[in-house]
């Protein structure tokens, strides 16, 4: 399977975690870790059993004071759909009493979905639109057991709420139910906005709410608990709680040398290339899935795989997780099944297409995707020190 298509996070390598020296994550530390070796003279304390560590100690708080967020530029959630910009307040879910009151309080705030799509105020470019405790009153009629809401957070001291209505979806002139991916691709366009990951977490929870109105160990109805994060069945004999589902996909980006492996998806537009990805299997670790994946739909075996970073990804509720593999054989053999085509692209062609937006052969992918950013990193990253 193809994808939809980081470039500001710095891979430092862990230590080998087998023969083929697979292992790669991303890791904050101070400043003050890193300059150890600049100071030989005090690391031999650091392995004396925990004596004469003053120095190291006063060094490390001293840089860790100063310096402690230095790399933080290099660790954004900079991806669409991550970057959840409010409180989640996991402390307050199970407080029902404080939920019923804050669903009649006229500070909170409600996001409104039909089918999926949040509603969106389209006066003025492109804004969420909120209703008021008393609005959501006249069209669920305050029927909360047969309507599917969710607490997705604080805003402040404002509890935001999501809704999924099912009549009266015409809501006038400047209100309209828009699909999510335009208007992730549209709001995203020019710079990072954390409206997408607002809306994608009360889509991801409602869709998995509507799917779960009945048990799958006994049939029963179930119940909304813990603000909308897991539904409980109302047979005293079963009591299941269910609680929301994410399947991840790694999508991984495959090197040789200066060159990357992309593919072309069945029915896609020539040009269209991107990174392959699938979905993980039960039983599986990350390099493990890399490794079948890349094998099944291009014949490459793969060898040393390193996270990059992650997207959540609301259609219905995946979790793309970015990888970057080290290619052990070059020969592609396709599975014409998954792709149309797949094939080897050089570092300096794939520089010289973004300097002038793409071109017929090969079109750059949008910033929705974490395709884009995996493609970045690599274009980025002879020129970053490891």
């Amino acid at each position: 399977m193809v994808r939809d298509w980081t470039t500001r996070n710095i891979p430092l390598r862990l230590l080998p975690s087998g023969p083929d020296r697979i292992g790669g994550s991303i890791v904050r530390q101070p400043l003050g870790a890193y300059m150890i070796p600049f100071f030989p003279k005090i690391k031999p304390v650091i392995h004396r059993g925990g004596k004469n560590i003053l120095p190291v100690a006063i060094f490390g708080a001293v840089f860790g004071l100063f310096f402690g967020n230095i790399t933080d530029s290099h660790i954004m959630d900079d991806c669409i759909f991550s970057g959840f910009p409010l409180d989640p307040a996991d402390h307050l879910r199970a407080d029902e009493e404080w939920l019923s009151e804050r669903l009649a309080r006229d500070s909170s705030r409600f996001l409104l979905y039909g089918r999926g799509r949040p509603l969106m105020d389209i006066s003025n470019g492109l804004r969420p639109v909120y209703k008021t405790a008393g609005e959501i009153r006249d069209i669920t009629g305050g029927d909360w057991q047969n309507t599917d809401w969710t607490f997705i957070g604080l805003d402040g001291n404002d509890a935001i709420f999501a809704v999924t209505i099912r009549d009266g979806l015409d809501r006038g002139r400047h209100e309209k139910f828009i699909d999510l991916r335009s208007v992730a691709l549209q709001v995203g366009a020019t710079d990072f906005s954390p409206m997408p990951s607002l809306l994608g977490r009360g889509k991801m929870l409602l869709d998995w709410n509507g799917r779960r109105h009945f048990c799958s160990c006994c049939g029963h109805k179930t119940r909304v608990e813990r603000g909308g994060y897991v539904r409980k069945c109302l047979n005293d004999a079963c009591s299941a709680e269910h609680f929301p589902r994410t399947d991840p996909v790694v999508i991984m980006f495959v090197v040789s040398g200066d060159k990357c492996l992309l593919g072309r998806g069945k029915g896609w537009p020539a040009g269209n290339y991107s990174a392959l990805a699938g979905f993980m299997e039960p039983g599986e670790t990350i390099e493990e899935a890399t490794r079948r994946e890349v094998r099944e739909e291009s014949g490459i075996s793969i060898g040393r795989v390193s996270y990059i970073k992650s997207q959540p990804w609301p259609f219905p509720s995946s979790l793309m997780i970015g990888v970057q593999a080290e290619a052990l054989t070059t020969e592609i053999t396709l599975d014409k099944d998954e792709l149309a085509d797949a094939r080897w692209f050089d570092r300096a062609e794939i520089r010289e297409i973004f300097k002038h937006g793409g071109n017929k052969s090969f079109n750059i992918p949008p910033k929705i995707a974490i395709a884009r950013h995996l493609l970045e990193h690599w274009l980025q990253e002879d020129s970053i020190l490891v």
